[in-house]
């Protein structure tokens, strides 16, 4: 208290930081039968915090992880994508107009939020309406976050561009292990890698029998191939896993 006073200056910002890069912070998660013993409740922080990410961090995260999210800051709330059909004013006519090229990838802070439609995806995180205050988020877990992180065209567009980055031509399993270690900072483990390649297989003959599942999957790439629509949805199930949406 003392140190956000006099040398902080009163600023959350600076606190923040401070709490975020101090050892007691990022401390793993993992703990130890002896450690629960001694400290069951963690009141004398000996293991880090493990929490689901907020819904615009998730977000956020899926854009860095990426390479789309913009660094732009200020300025007017923008209009990312979301499905058809949510956002609906009833007095005035007006519309969702989907924002255009950096806008468009801009920070959750920045999402245009109308209480009476909230952005879906972040009310699907647990995010508030703000029709009331909140003193904290509830954290839950339910089927329906999976299926935006699954469908959501934010989600399905960061997921191809992940793939696309991380791409090593005529190497699936090099490709696949540089996706998982840009989205969770960690070395893709044999079992793991097996069951993506699985994945992979599976979705590659897909694409390959139905040559326009590729087109209609990916929409936004002038020229789809089978490989990259694959290899798309093995960074789509990375983004899903509970790796990349917990913080440990």
């Amino acid at each position: 208290s003392l140190r956000f006073m006099n040398e902080h200056n009163w600023s959350i910002k600076a606190l923040m930081k401070e709490i975020v890069m101090s050892g007691t912070y990022r401390q793993s998660s993992e703990s130890t039968p002896e450690m629960y013993q001694i400290d069951p409740d963690n009141e004398l922080y000996a293991r880090g915090p493990r929490i689901r990410l907020g819904a615009e961090q998730i977000r956020d995260q899926a854009l860095a992880v990426s390479g789309l999210l913009s660094d732009k800051m200020y300025g007017p709330g923008v209009m990312p994508p979301q499905p058809d059909g949510v956002w609906q004013t009833v007095y005035n006519g007006a519309d969702w107009v989907e924002s255009k090229g950096e806008d468009r990838y801009r920070r959750g802070v920045y999402t245009y939020l109308k209480r009476t439609s909230p952005y879906p995806s972040f009310l699907t995180f647990d995010a508030g309406s703000r029709e009331v205050c909140m003193i904290r988020r509830t954290v839950t877990n339910t089927p329906l976050q999976a299926l935006v992180t699954l469908n959501d065209p934010v989600y399905l567009e960061a997921s191809y561009q992940l793939a696309k980055n991380t791409r090593i031509s005529n190497d699936v399993d090099k490709s696949i292990a540089n996706s998982y270690e840009k989205a969770t900072f960690k070395k893709i483990t044999p079992s793991t890698l097996n069951a993506l390649k699985e994945l992979y297989q599976v979705s590659l003959n897909e694409f390959t029998e139905n040559g326009e599942a590729s087109e209609l999957f990916l929409h936004f790439e002038k020229q789809p191939t089978p490989e990259l629509g694959a290899l798309t949805i093995v960074a789509n199930a990375i983004m899903n896993l509970d790796e990349f949406l917990t913080k440990a």
